[in-house]
């Protein structure tokens, strides 16, 4: 056993008391995996909203400090490693070094060139491959054109994308998690709408100090051309979406493309992911994660800032990926 296995022995032993003691009611959560995915992931999307009318500051602040890698390496692992795109190699070096250029600062036309490798490449009709080319040239106007701007469009709807790419590629697994979506969307009209004002005034939620950020300072990140009140509600919005977003990479996502149907203990987690990348890859992406939690304990806006910086890529990584399924009609 290995000393990361030793550590989880003990949590898989209160997790399998744990089942045993909720069995008689959860029983068939445990079971039905189709089920699981749907309680799990409505639960998630009304705490989720729940958490943006109470403390939508500091989710802003902690989810990318803390979630950020785990959800980028999760992106890597269901986009890449496990359908095998990583073993097409021209594809994936082709692939890679816009999306490696996006990482060191290079704006959305070059981040999306990552598509054409991927459109162009798909084992697929030329019909699909050239509406994907038609979509791919639109977007790529637009982020020529309007290069701030398309940015700050794509930041907002990149947290959407992946609520997409996991209801088509994974939905023979999920045919009841319909929820998901829809409440997604109810909770960001509802906020958009002015929902989120009277609750955050009355719970003191308009200001959060030790986040080092204040809602003018995300607005003028995310909205900075929008009028106030507009600008306040995109950032409700994105905090809630980007909840949403990490909800669907690292608890859904994971539900749905294991091949158990049931639960699966912590150090069974952990083999399949040293299977998956191997043990030094991983080593490294904990020490990154590690690495960020603890800048965040020393400065979180500029830990926060440092991660967005770096996790550029996974959006363009998403409509790459996207665009090649659409082609194939399957996942690789």
């Amino acid at each position: 056993m290995s000393a990361v296995e030793a550590i989880l022995a003990p949590a898989d032993a209160l997790r399998a008391r744990l089942y045993r003691l909720l069995a008689p009611w959860a029983g068939p959560l445990f079971a039905d995996r189709a089920r699981r995915v749907a309680w799990l992931g409505a639960t998630q999307v009304v705490i989720a909203f729940l958490l943006t009318l109470a403390a939508p500051l500091w989710m802003l602040a902690l989810g990318p400090v803390l979630l950020g890698v785990p959800h980028l390496v999760s992106d890597a692992r269901y986009l890449v490693v496990r359908p095998g795109l990583h073993r097409r190699t021209v594809l994936a070096l082709l692939c890679g070094a816009p999306l490696l250029a996006t990482c060191l600062g290079a704006g959305p036309a070059i981040g999306l060139l990552a598509l054409l490798p991927a459109i162009l490449g798909a084992q697929g009709p030329w019909s699909r491959k050239g509406l994907m080319l038609t979509v791919w040239a639109c977007l790529s106007g637009l982020a020529l054109g309007f290069g701030a701007t398309f940015q700050l469009a794509f930041a907002h709807l990149h947290n959407v994308i992946a609520v997409a790419l996991w209801w088509w590629a994974w939905r023979e697994r999920h045919a009841r998690a319909w929820a998901v979506p829809l409440l997604a969307a109810a909770g960001t009209v509802a906020l958009l709408l002015g929902t989120a004002e009277p609750v955050l005034t009355a719970l003191g939620a308009w200001t959060a100090p030790w986040t080092g950020a204040s809602f003018t300072q995300h607005a003028e990140a995310l909205a900075p051309r929008a009028p106030p009140v507009l600008a306040l509600r995109l950032v409700l919005a994105f905090a809630f979406l980007q909840s949403v977003h990490y909800s669907v990479w690292l608890r859904l996502i994971p539900e749905d493309d294991r091949p158990r149907a049931a639960p699966r203990p912590w150090r069974a987690t952990w083999r399949a992911l040293v299977e998956d990348f191997g043990g030094v890859p991983l080593t490294l992406f904990v020490a990154l994660a590690f690495g960020i939690a603890v800048w965040g304990v020393v400065d979180l806006t500029q830990a926060r800032l440092g991660y967005l910086r770096l996790a550029v890529f996974h959006g363009y990584l998403e409509l790459a990926v996207g665009a090649l399924w659409l082609i194939e009609g399957r996942r690789s």
